[in-house]
């Protein structure tokens, strides 16, 4: 009877050391909070939503469409002496100062120039200078102009758009430029915008009759990857642009697929998001 008694207290001592033992984490587990190779594998961030171009409606007018006259510089008017002075007039379009409506000025195919007053001549040297910070080249250049609104967006109604061929100190040999043929003026994105930013961009067309899904049609590249073709003329926007530069390029592209020629009819500008624009 003693010796079932003692196998039996043998065998409950062995259990509670097994028990007790079985509590403590061994070296192959790592007791919770522990960090190491039983730990749980980091989260991985979802990735950016892809850039896409989305078309918005057109900012409707009220009463008749503006219209713009320019009577300086002239039509292939050379000015030898002194500066060349703008001297414009818009109508059924009230000018005001930022944030409000304005004119567009492009020299060439540079960034446009917001002016908001034409009550005097503008001293188009000047501009060109503190705008865009270098002088007028001297020869020939193409001047256009069309109204824009508060946001940047152009004014499409009507025919608000001006193109005027002009020479500064002296005619750029062998130059060709003809105001009617089917013309692109890039206007928007430009410069810099807040982080998350939907981007206007926006152009001018003139010279044809429409755009249209198997006529004339403009198409975008964005970083070199991003790639699509607008068909109808209104205001599109840019979205999920991460912080950075990148790359606009806007093409009038004609009925037959190819590229229309033109010197301004292909425009590659450079951009920035950044969480404090400067």
């Amino acid at each position: 009877m003693r010796t079932h008694t003692l196998v039996f207290t043998m065998l409950a001592t062995l259990v509670a050391a097994g028990c007790h033992h079985s509590a403590s984490p061994t070296p192959s587990e790592p007791a919770a909070g522990d960090e190491g190779p039983g730990a749980a594998e980091a989260v991985v961030p979802s990735p950016p939503p892809p850039v896409q171009v989305m078309a918005g409606p057109r900012t409707p007018i009220e009463g008749p469409a503006p219209t713009i006259r320019v009577t300086s510089p002239r039509a292939n008017q050379l000015v030898r002496n002194g500066h060349v002075m703008l001297r414009a007039q818009v109508d059924h379009w009230p000018l005001a100062p930022e944030p409000g409506n304005h004119v567009h000025v492009i020299i060439d195919n540079e960034p446009y120039i917001a002016v908001r007053d034409l009550s005097k001549p503008i001293d188009l040297n000047a501009l060109v200078e503190k705008a865009l910070g270098h002088p007028l080249a001297e020869g020939t250049h193409v001047l256009r102009m069309f109204p824009s609104r508060s946001q940047h967006e152009s004014v499409k109604e009507g025919e608000p758009f001006v193109v005027r061929v002009f020479s500064y100190k002296k005619r750029t040999p062998g130059f060709r430029f003809d105001p009617k043929a089917p013309l692109l003026t890039y206007s928007r994105p430009k410069g810099c915008y807040p982080s998350d930013s939907s981007v206007l961009l926006d152009f001018y067309v003139s010279g044809i009759p429409e755009l249209s899904t198997d006529g004339y049609r403009v198409r975008y590249l964005i970083d070199d990857s991003v790639e699509g073709v607008i068909a109808t003329w209104s205001p599109h926007y840019i979205n999920h642009l991460l912080d950075g530069q990148h790359t606009i390029e806007l093409t009038l592209i004609g009925p037959d697929g190819e590229p229309v020629p033109g010197p301004f009819n292909h425009t590659k500008r450079v951009i920035t998001l950044a969480e404090h624009c400067v």
